[in-house]
């Protein structure tokens, strides 16, 4: 069963915006990118870690904590936001520790709409 599809290339650029923050900035960080103009985002909650030096857990049982609580925020948006939502996540999620997170930038070269096989550029 092959069901044709329409894939079309993107004539403003669109850049993918993918945020790796303590879990514990969620709140903060999602009120502020919710008062901008980026339409909708991803969210994926994980465990990570850097290269850091890991914290040492106090109490009767300490123990070295492996992995972080994180989260992976995905926004698509048109070139002209990338600044702006980089600066959003940058101020809501400082803390000025170590392991704040990082930010990737990419370019998105096509996308297609799954619904309707096509590509709808008001949906991104």
């Amino acid at each position: 069963m092959c069901n044709s599809f329409k894939v079309i290339f993107l004539k403003n650029n669109m850049k993918k915006i993918e945020a790796i923050i303590l879990a514990k900035n969620e709140e903060k960080v999602i009120d502020a990118l919710r008062k901008l103009d980026i339409g909708g985002m991803s969210l994926f909650h994980a465990q990570g870690r850097g290269r850091g030096p890991r914290k040492i857990k106090p109490g009767l049982g300490r123990y070295i904590e492996r992995y972080n609580d994180i989260l992976e925020i995905v926004i698509v948006v048109e070139d002209s936001k990338v600044e702006e939502v980089v600066s959003t996540i940058t101020e809501s999620a400082h803390t000025g520790s170590l392991g704040d997170g990082k930010i990737f930038i990419s370019t998105i070269d096509k996308v297609i709409d799954i619904t309707t096989k096509e590509k709808v550029e008001k949906n991104i």
